[in-house]
């Protein structure tokens, strides 16, 4: 697919990190998934979290968007307490509408495209930010015909999901995060369902998306791409961070014996 170009994005105006997060605690019944995680993602940064499955890396990025809800610890997204506003030292839960309020600003894109197998791919597009954000149908449609043009599917607007290819089911799936105007995106092994030969596609997508400056957390096994384009990758193992650097360093030359372990198995 050719290289298409994005948006530029608008940086973060409050000075804070993006995402950050103090020992982050999540469980499972008496499964720890969790284990007091810090992470701290920029504005712009591009992150990518590797580490083998089960590794909690998937928990920690639903917990950012209060997918699922932490059991100890604090995150923030751009500022805000996720899922809770803050009163003194003292957390109280957001309502339910609050929480879907705030969810809006976070794109996440899933390992399955979860679109709406009985609309058409404009339709599957507009429809969060005309029930959502209350946009009128033109706006709405105009924003969504310029994001099917610059992830390369302009021809498709008017086909149903059945008619594409997984790449292109979820490259439909990235514009219609996009859709919304999100603050941050959230990719969940967005090409772990997808045949090899399709695999590139979405890659490409995802690159030039970085190129705008938007921040990013991405959750792979693709190391080709974590190296090139990841700012900074993190490596997860059994609920923990236990590397964290330069994408280059941790894909080329990693500190951790079990980072080390897991790379080469990957490759």
């Amino acid at each position: 697919m050719s290289t298409v170009t994005m948006t530029e994005q608008e940086p973060s105006t409050t000075g804070t990190p993006m995402v950050r997060a103090d020992r982050v605690r999540k469980s499972f019944g008496r499964l720890e998934v969790l284990k007091s995680v810090d992470l701290s993602v920029e504005a712009g940064e591009v992150v990518c979290m590797i580490g083998r499955s089960g590794s909690g890396k998937s928990t920690f990025l639903r917990c950012i968007n209060h997918l699922e809800r932490i059991d100890g610890g604090r995150l923030w997204v751009d500022g805000e307490v996720v899922g809770y506003r803050q009163r003194g030292n003292r957390l109280h839960e957001l309502r339910a509408k609050e929480i879907a309020r705030r969810r809006t600003e976070i794109g996440m894109v899933f390992q399955h495209f979860n679109l709406f197998p009985h609309k058409t791919v404009l339709e599957n597009l507009i429809e969060a930010p005309r029930l959502v954000l209350k946009e009128p149908r033109d706006v709405a449609t105009d924003r969504a015909i310029d994001l099917l043009g610059k992830v390369g599917l302009a021809s498709k607007a008017k086909a149903y999901p059945r008619q594409l290819s997984g790449g292109q089911q979820q490259r439909v799936a990235i514009a219609r995060a996009l859709c919304m105007r999100p603050k941050l995106m959230l990719f969940d092994e967005p090409t772990s369902a997808l045949d090899p030969e399709l695999i590139g596609e979405v890659l490409d997508v995802m690159r030039d998306l970085a190129d705008t400056g938007m921040t990013m957390v991405v959750v792979t096994h693709e190391m080709g791409f974590a190296r090139d384009v990841a700012d900074r990758v993190v490596f997860f193992d059994e609920g923990r961070i236990i590397e964290d650097g330069p994408a280059a360093q941790v894909i080329n030359d990693p500190v951790h014996e079990r980072t080390r372990a897991f790379v080469k198995a990957v490759r």
